[in-house]
């Protein structure tokens, strides 16, 4: 019964108080909604389990060489850990790739996923509809497919008779569906959901799959039940071993281990707290704001708590009865936190980097994510309101019921909301410390030489002339003639193609296993695995890529030239150190590129970026595209003007040559976007939050000077009556403004020295420490602070001392 007028004359005295309950409840669902939103980005990216059954039993395996951690492996070395492994149930390879699928008149980017046979069985999934491979199936010269629901809703509007029938790509190969994935199944890659299964044995030939040395497989694997972790790294380092004995060629100095789901999960909890303490800040902020209401609101009803107090109740139902109003304001402010949450994952494809098909996190609200709101509603109120509702029911009863200021409890209650105060600024202090120093690291990424000038009018064209039966050197004439046109066309400079375009996050990872005559690899190594790229003549001097020593490519490096390759500034100075290394000699063993013998060296050309901004340089070879022709490439043209004026003319040029080609244009602009766009959304996203931090404590400030002017009203009309004049209010008014300021800024410095050590792996060419940032953010802080007390500084000057005297 207590409980129940609890909270009726809770929800009655909030509606007596419109203003206050809805700045109250605004401000917390405004912390809430922020902290559910990046709690619900945590969930997906870091702390989901993976999306199959009994998640706890799987672990990645990887393997671990002198070069550093691997991913990838061969086919047949998947095959020998699937069959000799005795602590898996089964081991799944997959290998990440693109189709278009052509849907009528119009044609659309989806990624597929290039699957051993077992993929389905091993995760412990089930279609939906339909079926999932099997062995009778797979001996089927019919190329079969598995659809992901998202696919199946989004294009097929989700027809059931869709299984059994073909889907058609842009090559023009057919795939029979026979089944639908289950619901939320997205693939094994967060960010980058998979549409389509295919299994690899249809689509790699024999030379690839019977390679060791073509390695484009991540593996996943499945425990036997009582089998540990521990165990089972056990034995696949005695695999390890056994692979490196039998072929030394291609496995010898690799160690092969696992990460449990356990091991991944601790490492992903760091990153999430490292992240949730960001965000958290606003929250606490906003709850020192309502704490601050909620003290200046009962200080207005000291009277009414005194004669309650004096009629009998104690200062536990007191107490409780205050808790009661301030959860009602919390479970108000999560709800309503909740809807901005909601609107605020809706906003992930405006923020996702530009690309071809639709990548971003499987975000939703979650029994994961509710728990989460409200706990920090919970939270909330144990921050506001437990500290206001034990002050406001320890009034001075006398003073009180004769409505007299009490002198104690105000001064404590004053101490309390300056404490906020200061504790705000500190807060907000840490957050545009940290936006600043996240910003200036883009500053200083956007600084980093690539190894091309990113000044140019350039256009990357993907082709893939394969499709339309172009092979070896027939895909070479067809790039060469390509790049004739084209170059020929008005406004265009220059016109190359190359194997794959940099900093695209995959592809450049591609290499192959290289001996050095003369130089000894560590731990007895026959080879060394060594990134490359296939250019063809001008490429260098179309990206304005530095050529340090030698020569570039020309027209006789052909298939009937002598083998020759051009190596970075690195590579030359790790191998032949001192020396000069044109002229040295490259042996490479490889033979699922057909890349197989000695080659010499012609040219060094300066370090550049392959897969991403932030990489370490390391060893990386240029190849004639003319000695080692693919079935794809890219051309690279270099526009006089603005390149987008050039690309339908570009693109019409190209499919002239032959239509059947599939052609997508990008900009550099374009890949520059993509280039940073994780600094950028870095920085811009605790940007936004360190501006919102300084807000809100601003506003705080606002609220303990604008109540400390009312209080002071008498005093101030004595001080101007007595000759006081309106500058030195002024002055006055400020200087307690800005002695919080000073003293919220000192603890959020000394504060920010800690949390920014925890942020060294997110900055490049910024120390956490950087004075620089440390005394921008201090002035910032200031400055606003200074502002949010000018107004009502200003207002006190203003007092008139008659008014003010015979008020009191």
């Amino acid at each position: 019964m207590n409980t129940l007028w609890d909270l009726k004359y809770s929800f009655r005295m909030l509606l007596k108080n419109p203003g206050f309950t809805a700045v109250a409840v605004l401000s917390l669902a405004l912390g809430i909604g922020v902290n559910s939103a990046v709690f619900s980005v945590a969930e997906a990216a870091l702390l989901r389990s993976w999306p199959a059954k009994a998640p706890e039993q799987l672990a990645t395996i990887f393997a671990q060489t002198p070069q550093g951690t691997e991913n990838d492996f061969s086919y047949p070395d998947y095959r020998d850990l699937n069959e000799q492994s005795r602590s898996f149930e089964g081991i799944v390879a997959w290998s990440r790739h693109q189709f278009t699928l052509r849907q009528e008149t119009e044609s659309q980017n989806f990624l597929d996923d290039w699957v051993s046979p077992n993929y389905f069985t091993v995760l412990g999934l089930s279609p939906q509809l339909g079926r999932t491979f099997t062995a009778e199936a797979l001996s089927s010269s019919q190329p079969t497919a598995v659809v992901s629901d998202s696919l199946w809703h989004r294009v097929f509007n989700a027809d059931p008779a869709l299984v059994g029938k073909t889907i058609l790509t842009t090559t023009g190969k057919a795939y029979t569906v026979i089944g639908i994935a289950p619901p939320h199944f997205r693939g094994l890659e967060r960010g980058v959901p998979t549409d389509l299964w295919i299994p690899v044995t249809m689509e790699y030939g024999s030379e690839e799959l019977g390679s060791r040395g073509f390695r484009d497989f991540e593996l996943l694997g499945r425990l036997r039940p009582g089998a540990t972790a521990a165990r089972a790294k056990t034995e696949l380092a005695t695999i390890s071993v056994r692979l490196a004995e039998a072929y030394p060629t291609t496995d010898k100095a690799i160690n092969i281990t696992l990460t449990s789901e356990q091991e991944r999960l601790h490492g992903a909890l760091i990153g999430t707290l490292m992240l949730m303490t960001i965000v958290g800040l606003v929250l606490f902020i906003c709850c020192a704001n309502v704490a601050g209401l909620v003290l200046a609101r009962s200080e207005m009803r000291h009277r009414e708590i005194a004669v309650r107090l004096a009629l009998g109740a104690g200062r536990g139902r007191v107490v409780r009865q205050l808790l009661t109003e301030n959860g009602l304001l919390a479970l108000a402010g999560a709800a309503i936190g909740l809807l901005l949450a909601f609107w605020l994952l809706r906003l992930q494809p405006a923020l996702m980097p530009p690309t071809g098909f639709d990548i971003g996190l499987d975000l939703r609200l979650d029994t994961p994510v509710i728990l989460f709101t409200f706990t920090a509603s919970a939270l909330a109120v144990l921050i506001f309101g437990l500290v206001p509702a034990l002050h406001a029911a320890r009034p001075s009863l006398v003073p009180a019921l004769k409505s007299e200021e009490s002198s104690v409890g105000r001064g404590s209650g004053l101490r309390m909301r300056n404490t906020l105060v200061v504790g705000e600024i500190a807060l907000s202090v840490v957050l545009v410390t940290a936006s600043g120093l996240l910003v200036r690291s883009l500053l200083k990424s956007r600084e980093i030489n690539l190894g091309f000038n990113k000044q140019k009018n350039l256009i990357f064209c993907d082709l893939e002339p394969g499709i339309a039966g172009y092979e070896g050197q027939r895909s070479l004439a067809f790039f060469e003639q390509v790049a004739e046109k084209v170059g020929g066309l008005p406004g265009v400079k220059h016109a190359t193609f190359a194997q794959r375009m940099l900093l695209t996050g995959s592809g450049g990872g591609a290499n192959v296993h290289v001996s050095i005559p003369g130089f000894e690899l560590p731990q007895g190594q026959p080879n060394i695995p060594i990134k490359f790229n296939a250019v063809g003549p001008g490429y260098f001097e179309t990206l304005g890529t530095v050529r340090v020593e030698g020569r570039d490519f020309t027209a006789t490096d052909g298939p009937s030239g002598a083998h020759v390759v051009i190596v970075s500034q690195t590579m030359a100075r790790r191998f032949w150190p001192g020396k000069d290394a044109v002229g040295r000699h490259i042996v490479i063993e490889e033979k699922p590129w057909s890349l197989l013998g000695d080659f010499q060296v012609v040219g060094v050309v300066e370090d550049a970026k392959i897969i991403h901004v932030h990489e370490d340089p390391e060893p990386y070879m240029y190849i004639s595209f003319a000695q080692a022709p693919r079935e794809w490439g890219t051309l690279i043209v270099e526009t006089a003007g603005d390149p987008r004026t050039m690309v339908a003319g570009i693109r019409s040029e190209i499919r002239s040559q032959n239509a059947k080609v599939p052609v997508e244009i990008y900009t550099l602009h374009y890949l520059m976007q993509q280039a940073f766009w994780q600094d950028q959304t870095a920085a811009s996203s605790v940007g936004v939050l360190g501006m919102l931090g300084v807000f809100l404590a601003a506003v705080g400030l606002y609220g303990v000077i604008s109540y400390l002017v009312n209080r002071r009203r008498h005093e101030i009309g004595v001080r101007m009556a007595l000759g006081a004049e309106r500058q030195d209010v002024l002055c006055l008014v400020l200087a307690q403004g800005l002695t919080l300021a000073a003293v919220g800024t000192g603890i959020g410095l000394l504060a920010s020295l800690a949390v920014t050590r925890l942020m060294s792996d997110l900055l490049y060419g910024v120390r956490p420490r950087d004075p620089l940032t440390f005394a921008l953010s201090s002035v910032v802080v200031v400055v606003v602070a200074l502002a949010a007390t000018y107004f009502p500084a200003r207002r006190a000057t203003k007092v008139d001392p008659m008014v003010a005297l015979r008020y009191e």
